[in-house]
């Protein structure tokens, strides 16, 4: 069954590679606990995981002292009983797992300083083909505010220079429009030149200095070597910056392809005063 729902997420779903991995590992582990220590497969079909019960849930979850943790494992399972439900056509639990309390945390923003001195360093080193790319994936991390995995995943045809526009695959299958700025835009040329003369045989846009792919890890190497924080900071840090210069909530939903606007709003808890103070004061529904 495990596999029958993660062809569903990967076919009709769309769902992305990390999220497909990561409910697959959760869902085995439950698993793998359930044959352990009380002899049955919750997996085996559609009767075997209604019998699936609160304490054997509860009793696998305790074993991750984070709440985060649990909340995803939960997430999983919740995911996974709306499959039997709705795609199966077949009851499905008789409770619903509750998702555990997470404690409200801001997203970290790194100074805006610290950054543009950083890409400013890198822009004063020669520039061969290693320089251009890490400049190039910094700028698509901060500047464009990208997601590690929609950069990894970026191809050389998503790239539109008559336009200016970078168009992005996001979550759930989305697409939106990312504007090319001019640093980017002479970034792209640039490095587009060096990657021409390797032969590479793929469409992915950043590769390494052997023509390979450059996967999610690499990229969370660069951004860890460069700026000792990860790639998600970065989207934290663009969406900081430009609510705390003066863009609007609206369109830095857009910029980074949130669903919700509450997702985008949240960054107003850590931008200057000020603009809490007009955001709060001007808002219809503040």
């Amino acid at each position: 069954m495990v596999e029958a729902f993660v062809a569903y997420l990967a076919g009709l779903r769309k769902a992305s590679p990390h999220t497909i991995e990561a409910y697959r590992r959760d869902l085995e582990g439950l698993q793998a606990f359930c044959r352990a220590q009380y002899g049955f497969d919750p997996f085996a079909g559609p009767e075997a995981w209604a019998q699936l019960g609160r304490p054997a849930l509860w009793a696998w979850l305790s074993a991750f002292p984070r709440a985060s943790t649990r909340a995803r494992k939960v997430a999983a399972v919740r995911r996974f009983d709306a499959y039997v439900r709705q795609v199966l056509r077949k009851p499905g639990l008789s409770w619903r797992p509750a998702t555990p309390r997470l404690p409200r945390g801001l997203p970290r923003a790194l100074p805006e300083k610290h950054l543009l001195a950083t890409l400013e360093r890198l822009s004063e080193q020669p520039q061969d083909f290693v320089t251009l790319r890490d400049r190039l994936a910094l700028e698509l991390l901060y500047g464009c505010g990208l997601r590690r995995s929609e950069v990894a995943s970026l191809k050389v045809e998503q790239v539109h220079f008559s336009l200016r526009q970078l168009h992005i695959l996001g979550k759930g299958s989305k697409w939106r429009v990312i504007p090319l700025y001019d640093e980017v835009e002479a970034l792209l040329k640039a490095y587009l030149a060096h990657r021409t003369k390797l032969g590479v045989q793929h469409s992915f846009l950043l590769c390494t200095e052997k023509g390979a792919p450059l996967y999610p890890k690499a990229l969370y190497r660069l951004v860890r070597r460069y700026l000792g924080t990860h790639p998600h900071a970065l989207r934290h840090s663009i969406a900081t910056h430009l609510l705390g210069r003066g863009a609007s909530v609206q369109a830095v939903k857009e910029l980074l392809g949130h669903s919700s606007l509450a997702t985008t709003q949240k960054y107003l808890a850590i931008t200057p005063q000020a603009l809490k103070e007009a955001y709060l004061r001007l808002h219809p529904r503040a």
